[in-house]
Parts: structure tokens; C-alpha cells; sequence
């Protein structure tokens, strides 16, 4: 076994080495990343509309949205494995792939203004019409799914843990009160405001880990003999979160949405802190074998990448930083510390992850009882459960009372996600927004079609409840690294033009498309072989969808290349 003091320190070193000089390098020789570029921070100001200004809160915001209960899943998952395989994959990963693509999307929205995620006419600039719509196709299934996974892990975390729930439910009035905080100031104040609202949540948290709060019982509306609609906790804390989501993002930002992640940010760094001291205080060894392949577990490859779909790479990060901090970003080369700096700390989401599963087991046979056999593991109340659980191991050789951080873990990991959600909802706003403003989509058509994506997601988690939510991560993970190598072809074509280099952008866009290529064939062969047609058209409707993309961005690429060599 292997001290995790060591692993800590060498994943900090690689990701300040990456940070300090391949970060630099990217926005100087890569992105160019100009301070003097117009971004629209400017035009947003002169509205009247309050942006945030200081850097730090826009990377808080950003951070708070990019979907850290997905980092926090797949990792956990993905540690069946062994820690060696995903501990590369994160740190490797995130130094040279997913940083890469941070930067480069938010340069891509903000050279290609709503390039990412709406994009209704730069994509077809770039790439023509029909490769544009395909890809805001992808963006629009990953948001839907996004939000899906989100309100199902809320709904499983105040199931298991109800001692969280009175807290969970109390930061959308602190969050609303920090928001009015901001707003009387017009945006000034946001540090201390930050702080306030932080020490109101842990004290709010330690009035009320004693205190559980659950739903129970089951409503059962039964039509025919056989046919029944059964409404339990799980669908109940579902609806309710959507509801709270589809509120906190019709409203104005400053009211509820930039609070709430501000907030959920804060949560999440004061929790990681604690982690990271525990870790340096207790150092334990980590149990986890170095690889391990457990039994009725799929093949490592491709799966390990599929599985960790956030935490090194994923394809809704390009999705927040074209909808939530592209339009606020003051200057461009601010994209480093926002692009680049966001995938590090989502980096550091996944190895809090990989630590909770490898270290907080006393023993080897204690981690293996767990991991031994993947249908152990395979489900999502079980993986957040490891997760939790284990944060709370950590908390108590801090001295923290085991109530209070389990229950400081559970209200992280569900602020985190309903930020996830309300971001979800804004970003299809704004893509239903710009087709309103080119006259190809009424108000009243966006309405109606924001609130189906909404009922969709729910849907969607509703029916996850009643079944195993992870048997359909493969497809989430999929769509997420297609559309990380759709965003990617969209930033080596937009350098192209601008004629770049294009190796650093063009590496992880054929790793990633590879090994979604890959895995979506492995799915549809074997929904071929289980006679599970529902499943089989959705990956063949997949599969021919990103080959027609590809083929067109394809198309364009070789045509800026074929100018450039001429």
C-alpha cells in the first residue's frame, strides 16, 4: 500500500507544472489570448445588467456549475479498477486534454460569440448548416441528461441521508438573501458577502444535522391489473428540485442563480480544504490494489475513460463556459484562470474521489468486500453513499462529529448539483433565446419547449429511480465525449482559419473520438445481441448523427487546412 500524503503531493505538483507552464504556453502560442479583446462584459454593463466583475467570483460560478456530482460518480466507479489507472487518467488527463479544452472553449464563445452552447448561426458559420444543427442536437440531449443524473443523485442523497435535508432546503434563502446582499450593492461586496452567506450555511448545517427531515410512504394510482404509477420520496424530491431549478433560472441572475453558485463553490472548496488536511494530518494508506479488475465488471478499455466522463475530460464544461461564463468573462485572458483553472478544479473533484474510495477502508479486504464485485458498486445511491460515507472518515480525524460531516458532504454534493440544474436550464434559455431574437422560434414556442426539456429531465429521473440509474452511464458518458470531440473540432477549425497550430487541439480530439467511437459501437453491438431495440436506435441515431458532424466540420477543416497549405 502506498501513502496518500505522496499521491496528493504529486498530483498538486503535475497540475501547478501544468498550470504554470502549459497554461501559459496554450494562451500565448495557441489561443493568443488578448486582455484588450472586446468581450461582452462591456455591452452587458451598459444594459444595466450586473455582471461580476471580479475574477475570482466568475470562477467560483463557473466551478459551481460544471457538474461535480458527475466527477464525483464516475470516479468513485471507476476506482473498481484500481487507483493507478483513474489517478492517471485525472491527472493526466486534466493537465493535457481537459485543460486544453476549458481554454479553448471559452475562446471559442468569446472569438465566436454563443458559439458554445447556442451557437444558432456561428456553428453554421464554422461548419455549415447541417453539422451547426447536429451539434446543438448533441448540446440539447447532453443538457437533458445532465440535469437528469443531477436531480436523481439530489433525490438519492435526502432519501439516504435525511439529517441533511432541512439545511439543503434553507440555502435557497440564504443564497436569496446573498443575492439581495449584491444587488443593493451593485455587485461590490461579493468577497465578504461570500464569507457571510458561507458561515450562514455551516451554521445553519450545525443547527440541523440532528434534526432528519424525510418523505415517507408511497401513493400508488393503479389503472388496469397490471399497470401502475407508483409516487414515492425518491419522485417526490425530484419534482420538487425541478421546481426550485426551473424557478431559481427564470429569474434574474443576480436573484438566486450567480448566489446559489457562489455558495455551492464555497461549499465545495471549504469541503475539499478538509479533505486535503485530513489527508496531510491522518496520511493513510491507501487500500485500493494498484489495478484490479473485479468480477462481472466490463473491460477497463474503453470503459474507464466512458466512466470517468467528468474529472478528466466532459462535454458539459464547454456547455458552461459558453452559457454562463463566456458572456461574463471581462477580459479574454482571464480564459486561463476561468478555462483552464475550472478543469484543474474539477480535476481536484475527482481525486477527493479517488482518496474517499481507496483510503477511507481500513483495509485492503474491507475495500474489496465493497469493490469484489461490480454489481456491488454499479448503482448510484450506492456509489454517493461510498462517497459521502467516506468524506465523513475523513471529517472525523479532523475531529468533526460523524452526523455533522455526513452531513456537510451530503448538502456539498446536492448544492453542487442543483447549481448543475439551474445553469442546465439557463443554458437552453439562452440557446431558445437567440432563436427567438432571429425570428426562428416565437416567445411563447421557447416557453413551451424550455418547460418540455424541463419535464423531459424529470421524466427521465423518475423512471432512473425505479431502476438502476447507472445501467445507463455508458450512454451519458458517450454523448458527454462526443461532445467534447464536437467542441474540440469546432476550436481546431477555428484556429485553422486563423492559421494556428493545431497539434495540441487535434491529440485529445482523436483520443476522445476514438474512444466514444468505440465505446457506442461495444453499446450497439450489444443492444443488438439483447434485442434491446429501444436502446439500439438511440445509438445508432448517436452514431450517425456525429458521423454526419464530423464528416461536415471534417469537410470544412480540410478546406482551412487545403487554404492555409496554398
Amino acid at each position: 500500500m502506498i501513502n496518500s500524503v505522496f499521491v496528493l503531493f504529486t498530483a498538486l505538483v503535475v497540475f501547478a507544472f501544468g498550470y504554470r507552464f502549459f497554461a501559459k504556453f496554450l494562451a500565448a502560442r495557441i489561443f493568443r489570448l488578448d486582455a484588450d479583446y472586446n468581450t461582452p462584459v462591456p455591452l452587458m454593463a451598459d444594459s444595466g445588467q450586473p455582471v461580476p466583475r471580479a475574477r475570482l467570483m466568475l470562477f467560483a460560478q463557473h466551478i459551481g456549475s460544471l457538474g461535480a456530482a458527475i466527477t464525483i460518480v464516475g470516479t468513485t466507479l471507476a476506482v473498481a479498477w484500481g487507483w493507478i489507472p483513474v489517478f492517471l487518467w485525472v491527472v493526466v488527463g486534466s493537465v493535457v486534454a481537459a485543460g486544453t479544452y476549458g481554454m479553448g472553449s471559452l475562446w471559442l464563445a468569446t472569438r465566436h460569440r454563443d458559439a458554445v452552447p447556442a451557437g444558432h448561426q456561428s456553428h453554421h458559420d464554422l461548419t455549415g448548416r447541417g453539422a451547426g444543427a447536429l451539434i446543438l442536437a448533441l448540446f440539447a440531449v447532453l443538457s437533458v441528461l445532465v440535469n437528469a443524473v443531477m436531480a436523481l443523485a439530489i433525490a438519492d442523497v435526502l432519501v439516504a441521508y435525511p439529517a441533511s435535508t432541512i439545511p439543503f432546503w434553507l440555502q435557497g434563502a440564504i443564497a436569496f438573501a446573498f443575492g439581495l446582499f449584491l444587488h443593493r450593492r451593485a455587485g461590490s461586496g461579493m468577497v465578504s458577502g461570500a464569507l457571510i452567506a458561507l458561515a450562514a450555511s455551516f451554521l445553519v448545517l450545525w443547527l440541523f444535522h440532528g434534526v432528519p427531515l424525510a418523505l415517507v410512504g408511497q401513493l400508488q394510482l393503479q389503472s388496469t391489473a397490471d399497470g401502475a404509477l407508483s409516487l414515492n420520496a425518491r419522485i417526490a424530491w425530484i419534482v420538487l428540485v425541478f421546481v426550485f431549478a426551473w424557478h431559481s433560472a427564470r429569474q434574474p441572475p443576480w436573484k438566486l442563480a450567480l448566489p446559489y453558485g457562489l455558495l455551492s463553490a464555497g461549499l465545495l472548496g471549504a469541503a475539499l480544504l478538509f479533505l486535503f488536511a485530513a489527508i496531510v494530518v491522518g496520511h493513510p494508506m491507501l487500500a485500493a490494489p494498484s489495478f484490479y479488475t473485479p468480477s462481472k465488471a466490463p473491460g477497463m478499455l474503453p470503459w474507464l475513460f466512458v466512466t470517468v466522463t467528468s474529472g478528466a475530460i466532459g462535454g458539459w464544461h464547454a456547455l458552461v463556459a459558453g452559457g454562463i461564463s463566456a458572456p461574463r468573462l471581462e477580459r479574454e485572458n482571464d480564459a486561463r484562470c476561468i478555462g483552464y483553472g475550472g478543469a484543474i478544479a474539477d480535476a481536484m473533484i475527482a481525486l477527493s474521489a479517488i482518496f474517499i474510495a481507496s483510503a477511507a477502508f481500513s483495509s485492503p479486504h474491507t475495500w474489496e468486500q465493497t469493490y469484489g464485485n461490480w454489481h456491488n458498486v454499479d448503482h448510484l445511491g450506492r456509489v454517493l453513499q461510498i462517497y459521502i460515507s467516506g468524506f465523513a472518515v475523513f471529517g472525523h480525524a479532523l475531529g468533526m462529529n460523524g452526523t455533522f460531516a455526513t452531513s456537510l458532504g451530503a448538502l456539498m454534493l446536492m448544492c453542487l448539483s442543483t447549481t448543475t440544474i439551474i445553469s442546465g436550464i439557463r443554458i437552453q434559455h439562452h440557446a431558445l433565446e437567440e432563436m427567438v431574437q432571429s425570428k426562428a422560434l416565437s416567445r411563447k414556442a421557447m416557453t413551451r419547449i424550455l418547460g418540455i426539456g424541463v419535464i423531459l429531465a424529470a421524466a427521465l429521473a423518475a423512471q432512473a429511480s425505479h431502476s438502476d440509474a447507472l445501467r445507463y452511464w455508458p450512454l451519458f458518458g458517450s454523448v458527454g465525449l462526443m461532445v467534447a470531440a464536437a467542441v474540440l473540432a469546432l476550436i481546431a477549425l477555428a484556429l485553422a482559419q486563423r492559421h494556428r497550430p493545431l497539434a495540441l487541439v487535434l491529440a485529445p480530439l482523436l483520443f476522445v473520438l476514438g474512444v466514444g467511437v468505440w465505446a457506442l459501437a461495444l453499446e450497439l453491438a450489444e443492444s443488438w445481441s439483447r434485442h434491446q431495440w429501444g436502446l439500439f436506435i438511440v445509438y445508432l441515431v448517436l452514431v450517425l448523427a456525429i458521423a454526419l458532424a464530423l464528416w461536415q466540420t471534417g469537410a470544412a477543416l480540410y478546406k482551412a487546412l487545403s487554404g492555409r497549405r496554398a
